[in-house]
């Protein structure tokens, strides 16, 4: 039993830093961050908070509309992004300042944004397919999922687009990034689902025919 407390609490953080990294990552090349970045981003600019202090305001309030209404999905992973997320990211942007990423190439900058596509897509699959509580948004759209039968990637772009409206409204910046990331999060979070489902999977215990001494003759 602690030995599995243990395991769960380590990928949770595991997936903090791959968000932290990913939302840093977006934020640092320049490129428009993904929808909930943007948001964020929006809210730190008009409330002239820090970055983190603006993602707990917006984790802390999405999560308690997720107890109401999809407490199933919610687990310690929740709690913990809503917390510290926001933070992971303020560390990570910490880290990537010296490097000034957003005065590289555009091809140097695209890199960074894809990059750092993959560990948000692939930390939020994670949260999901090993039910360690996902992330409040999608805690919610899942519920939202099984509840209307629509389709789980096209409810996360629904969600992404009205972010980025909201965002950009509030002075969140709005790149090529952004575009990409509500295109393309909802199908690669299913897509590495898919990839985590399978690995966990336990495997089949090989079927061994018995073999006659007759057949051996």
């Amino acid at each position: 039993m602690l030995k599995e407390r243990f395991k769960k609490a380590l990928l949770i953080f595991a997936a903090m830093n791959l968000v932290g990294a990913a939302v840093a990552l977006f934020l640092a090349n320049g490129l428009g961050s993904d929808s909930i970045g943007l948001l964020c981003d929006g809210i730190s600019r008009t409330a002239s908070i820090s970055y983190g202090n603006a993602s707990l305001v917006y984790n802390l309030t999405i999560i308690l509309i997720a107890a109401c209404f999809a407490r199933r999905n919610l687990g310690a992973g929740t709690v913990v992004y809503a917390l510290c997320s926001g933070y992971f990211i303020d560390f990570y942007l910490w880290l990537l300042e010296p490097l000034t990423l957003g005065s590289n190439s555009f091809p140097l900058r695209f890199l960074g944004f894809s990059l750092g596509q993959i560990f948000l897509s692939f930390a939020l699959a994670l949260l999901i397919q090993l039910k360690l509580g996902m992330n409040a948004l999608d805690a919610l759209l899942c519920r939202l999922s099984d509840a209307t039968r629509l389709p789980y990637a096209g409810l996360r772009t629904a969600a992404d687009l009205s972010y980025v409206a909201a965002g950009t409204l509030m002075g969140g910046v709005f790149g090529i990034g952004t575009i990409l990331s509500v295109l393309l999060t909802g199908t690669m979070i299913r897509f590495f689902g898919g990839l985590i489902s399978s690995a966990c999977k336990p495997s089949e215990p090989e079927h061994t025919t018995a073999v006659s001494p007759a057949e051996l003759s």
